[in-house]
Order: structure tokens, then sequence, then C-alpha cells
């Protein structure tokens, strides 16, 4: 009989699963370039101790916030196509991003039958902020998901930061469950504490309920500069002070980041393993910098080396 694969995995809510999440190329760096990203891209996936690969959708969050953007917005490449497409020789189920506010009905009904054909899931995103225009919103792309794609295994976003103000996250985490999801990727974390927060009332309101508690990948982001770390502050992502200065003033910012992640993850582990939990991890690789991918491949194999310990 065959080994349970990754999407089996999270459709039964099993402990364990490990992806590695990558970001498609820009559209302006032309067909050579792209190519050659995959490329590299598919080599290192193909060493790696993961049982499957995120390829995010990206949008412009700057609606969001009035703090100007680190990096400037480059509109990538559709994840969909870059999934299927340039990295077709990847032999790992794919979970696929869409972000819905932007996207035509039938272009997202294409896209999610696409994803379904090739035996991937996805993760349906909503708009960066309310104030942003959309062609959609995530409660009609699960309307839509509900129509015509039941079988397609679907995955919702979870930010423990929301959980901190309104103490409301695990309350919009049931609702998605309600509305078509099995599965949730997290917001990279650096601090365990929303997260346990989140973990913990989600826990307690599944064993009033008497349901099952869904599978949570926890998003882990190595940093390797204090333009990085201004990044991922710009995404909402809560890097306490300590941890700031502990990376900004180590020797090596990025071997401090790395360890900063594998604690924040053996912490969390041992906190969902006490609870039965079903946590995984999603090691994302986001950066072009080439000290930061090769800092991403070694975080996979430290947890890795976490999960496989117990």
């Amino acid at each position: 009989m065959p080994a349970p694969t990754m999407l089996d995995r999270l459709a039964t809510g099993q402990p364990g699963v490990l992806t590695y999440g990558v970001t498609p190329p820009k559209q302006s760096w032309g067909a050579d370039r792209i190519v050659d990203v995959a490329g590299r891209q598919a080599e290192r996936i193909a060493d790696m101790p993961v049982d499957g690969v995120v390829v995010y959708d990206l949008q412009d969050e700057s609606v969001r916030t009035s703090v100007e953007r680190p990096f400037p917005w480059e509109e990538p490449l559709d994840p969909v196509d870059y999934a299927y497409d340039l990295l077709a020789d990847v032999d790992r189920p794919k979970i696929v991003y869409r972000c819905v506010g932007r996207l035509p009905e039938q272009d997202l009904a294409d896209s999610l039958e696409r994803i379904a054909a090739r035996g991937g899931a996805t993760v349906l995103v909503g708009a960066a902020s309310r104030h942003q225009d959309t062609t959609m919103r995530l409660s009609d792309a699960y309307a839509l998901r509900r129509r015509g794609h039941t079988d397609l295994l679907t995955g919702g976003v979870l930010i423990g930061e929301r959980h901190r103000n309104g103490h409301g996250e695990h309350e919009r985490v049931l609702g998605k469950v309600d509305a078509g999801c099995s599965f949730f990727v997290s917001q990279a974390v650096y601090a365990a504490s929303d997260t346990k927060d989140v973990l913990s009332d989600l826990h307690l309101a599944c064993l009033d309920q008497g349901r099952p508690v869904p599978p949570v990948l926890v998003t882990l982001s190595p940093c390797g500069s204090e333009r990085t770390l201004g990044f991922l502050r710009w995404l909402g992502v809560d890097v306490p002070r300590w941890i700031a200065n502990d990376l900004l003033r180590a020797e090596d910012t990025l071997a401090a980041s790395l360890d900063a992640c594998e604690r924040t993850f053996r912490d969390l582990w041992a906190f969902a393993r006490r609870r039965d939990i079903p946590l995984g991890a999603n090691v994302e690789s986001v950066s072009i910098a080439r000290a930061e991918i090769d800092a991403s491949v070694e975080l996979v194999h430290r947890i890795r080396a976490v999960m496989d310990a117990g």
C-alpha cells in the first residue's frame, strides 16, 4: 500500500508535514533568467526532505499601510504557470496560493481546475486591506470552490498577530473550515507567543465543539540583513525588539536568524505535541540573496530533524 502523500496527511489531520515555500520570478526578469532560476530551484528542492512545495501568489500590499515598501513592487509570474510549467519536474505535491481580490471569477475557476487536475492543493487569500479595490471577496471564492471544485484540498491563512488585538483568529480559522478549508499556513513567525495563543484557543474551541483541530503549517523565514528584517515587519510579521536586537548585533545575522527560527519551531512543536495539535512547518525562501536561499535549505534540514526526533 503506497505511503500517504502530503495532501493525504493534510486532509486527515496528521502532524509533521514539512513544505518549502517559493515565490515566482518577476515578469521583468526575462525568459532566460526565469528558466535559470526555476531550474536551480527545482534542483534544490529535489535534494530536500520536504513533503511538498508552496508556491506563493503575491499582491501589492502597499494599500495596507502608509509606510514605504522596503523593496519596490514588481509583478511576478502567475503562480499556477510557475508551479506546473516551470517547476513541472519537481515531483512533490504543490500548494498554490491564489490572491482572489484581483481575479475575475473565470480566471479563479480556471486556476482551481488546473490545480485540481495536477493533483495539487490551493490556499485562497483575500484582499490585503478592506480599502483595496477588489473583483472578488474571499467568501465569493469559497462559494465558487464549493460549486465546482469540492474535491480540491483547500487551505487558509492564519495570522497570529491578528489574535493579539481581537483574540478572534481561532474563530476566523473555524469559519474558514466551515467554508471548506482543511488546513492552514501561518504568516512568518518569529515570536511563538501569538501563535501559541491562537493554537490554544483553537484547540479548546475544537474540544468544546467536538471537532478535530485542522493542521497548521508554521511558516519560518530566514533573515540575513536589516533590510530583510524591515520587509518582514512591513508585511506585518511581529519580530520582538529583543530578537531584532540579537539578530542585528550578532556577528552573523543569518546564523542568528536560523537559530531563532529553530528555537521558535522547537517551542511550538513541543507545545502542539502536548495537545495533539497537528502542527507542521513551511520554510520559505522569498529572497534572491544566495546566502538567504542557502540558509532556507539548511533550515529545512534542521526542522526535519526536530520532527524526526518526535
